[in-house]
């Protein structure tokens, strides 16, 4: 419901699902291919399983994401995309590196205390 006090501020998911789930898949796998993120996308907007949404859909997903989402989140600087590898990645973590690189992941590894990794 719209009061005055929120009036014309809505949430970005409220706004732009698509965008959001982009936002949250990307926080949790920092890079995908667009095949997989318009997977991953298909999974959270339908709320079920992929075996259980159909091909189509993710194909809509997928279009979508290449023609509209992914060139807007582009634009205001939140993702890259490298469409040579049809990579998308958050801002500074593409489109040079992609999850599978070691450095990368070991930025994003949380450093735990050494008795934990069994130094001495």
């Amino acid at each position: 419901m719209t009061t005055p006090e929120n009036a014309g501020r809505e949430a970005l998911g409220d706004i732009y699902p698509t965008r959001y789930y982009v936002m949250v898949a990307l926080r949790e796998h920092v890079s995908l291919t667009l095949a997989d993120l318009a997977d991953e996308v298909a999974v959270r907007e339908h709320d079920r399983p992929l075996s259980d949404v159909s091909p189509d859909v993710v194909l809509e997903h997928y279009d979508d994401l290449y023609d509209v989402h992914v060139p807007a989140l582009v634009d205001v600087g939140v993702v890259a995309y490298d469409q040579e590898r049809d990579v998308v990645a958050l801002d500074g973590y593409g489109p040079q590196q992609t999850a599978l690189d070691e450095s990368h992941l070991l930025s994003y590894r949380p450093s735990r205390p050494t008795e934990e990794r069994g130094d001495p």
